[in-house]
Formats: structure tokens, sequence, C-alpha cells
């Protein structure tokens, strides 16, 4: 598979995943770096700061600051300090974010459903075991960078 295949691959994934982040977007009134933090929170409640949220989904501590601040305004988060550490907030959805998030993760499955229609199970287990192996590989190379 030559490289500019692996990136067409890439942004043809975002591009299309963008579609259904949309319907998010539109259907509640929020900005796709929101929708990215409310729905991140949900899927990896054990990454609950705002600098877990900036550093795995890339997106710039400016803006993960300016979204919390809004999704707070509007109910959607609350957050709390844990043992006494008054240095990092804690972020979780309220329960007004809810139906939010189940629209997401309906969006995510359809996402998901039309990413897979047609394999079938072998092809999606294997599939998973190769997007594995990659995951390693970058893994390691990042190890190795250091």
């Amino acid at each position: 598979m030559a490289s500019n295949e692996i990136w067409d691959l890439i942004l043809s994934l975002e591009r299309e995943y963008f579609k259904y982040k949309k319907n998010i977007m539109n259907k509640f009134s929020l900005s796709a770096a929101e929708t990215d933090i409310l729905m991140f929170l949900a899927n990896n409640p054990e990454f609950d700061t705002a600098a877990h949220i900036s550093k795995i989904r890339k997106i710039p501590k400016s803006q993960v600051s300016l979204s919390v601040t809004s999704l707070y305004e509007k109910s959607l988060l609350k957050g709390i300090y844990k043992n006494n550490n008054k240095k990092s907030v804690h972020l979780t959805p309220t329960e007004k974010a809810a139906p939010i998030i189940a629209y997401g993760h309906k969006m995510q499955e359809n996402f998901l459903q039309s990413l897979f229609l047609g394999f079938t199970d072998k092809e999606k287990a294997e599939f998973s075991r190769l997007h594995l192996k990659i995951a390693e590989n970058i893994e390691t190379k990042r190890n190795d960078i250091k």
C-alpha cells in the first residue's frame, strides 16, 4: 500500500465521520470542539481533564478551554476537584448532556456500520487484528524516537 493511499484513506475517513458529527452539532447547536469533548469524555471517562483532552485529541489548549467553558455555561459539563487537588478539574458530562451523548453514540454506531457494510465477521476480526498491529508499530516507533 502506497503512503498516498493511506493518507487518502485517513482523509476520507475524517470527511465521512464529520458528516455524522455534523448531525450531532446541528441537532444540539454545538461546535465541533464541544461535540468532540463531550463524546471524548463519554467514551473515555478515565481521561477527564482538559489536559487529557488536549493531549489525546490533539485539540489546542485554548480551544479546549473555550469549549469547556461553553459546555459548562450550557450546563452540559460539571467539574470537580479530586483528592484536594486544586490544580486539576475533573470533567463529567451532566444529566442534561445524556441525550446528546446517546445521539452521539448512535451516530458513531451508524458511522461504523457504514464503514463495515458488507464485511463478514471474519473480515471485521481481521481488520481489528491488523489495526492493533499497526497501532503497536506506531507505539514502538514512538518509543524508539524518544
